[in-house]
């Protein structure tokens, strides 16, 4: 009887072991399995990103003067798409210099611009995979610089000030990890020491996918 009670006592401790074991492998698997679906769609809503490099003409207006300053643009983007749908979230940086001149009264004198926009930049898209138009929207801030030379007095300030525009253009896909596109840009910069004034932009670029 004794040993009945014994054998019956080690059958239900090594049944509760079982058990135990097979429960934490179960919870296991279950994890495991969990954490590899979480894993997966991950990767299936993972965003794209992308770098653009481009370079262009600028032309803007100078309240001073009648005559459009021109110039040129280099810039760099970094966009990334949740699910690669039709809306991108970008951060762009760029350099901006633009020149001119007047004369009144025989008194010439020259203007140069310096701006270091920095924005967010969100874009629309609609297209095809290959090939697709785009609206553009900007809005931060520039780093500015004004100086005017010549025979009326000299003037050489920096400022910040508010970056806001808007713009459109086209991309092409050359293959899955490289595009080229082409936008124009209107932007207006809003200054402290000196005068408020438009930009428009013309450039093209070339994207790379990562």
């Amino acid at each position: 009887m004794e040993l009945f009670k014994l054998k019956r006592k080690f059958q239900t401790e090594n049944f509760s072991t079982i058990s135990t074991n097979l429960i934490q492998n179960t919870v296991m698997k279950r994890t495991v399995i969990i954490l590899l679906m979480i894993f997966c769609s991950i990767r299936i809503i993972a965003q794209e990103s992308n770098f653009t490099f481009s370079g262009g003409y600028v032309f803007a207006n100078l309240d001073d003067v009648d005559q459009k300053a021109t110039g040129f643009r280099i810039n760099g983007l970094y966009e990334f798409n949740p699910t690669e749908g039709m809306i991108a979230h970008g951060i762009s940086m760029g350099y901006l210099r633009t020149t001119a001149s007047n004369t009144v009264n025989s008194q010439t004198a020259n203007y140069t611009l310096s701006n270091f926009p920095v924005y967010y930049a969100p874009k629309f898209m609609f297209g095809s995979k290959s090939f697709k138009l785009f609206l553009k929207g900007a809005v931060g801030f520039h780093y500015s610089g004004y100086k005017r030379t010549g025979d009326l007095t000299s003037v050489d300030t920096w400022d910040f000030g508010f970056y806001g525009g808007a713009g459109g253009g086209v991309m092409k896909t050359i293959n899955d990890r490289i595009f080229i596109n082409a936008e124009y840009e209107w932007a207006y910069l809003a200054n402290a020491s000196y005068r408020d004034g438009f930009v428009n932009t013309i450039m093209g670029g070339i994207g790379f996918k990562f």
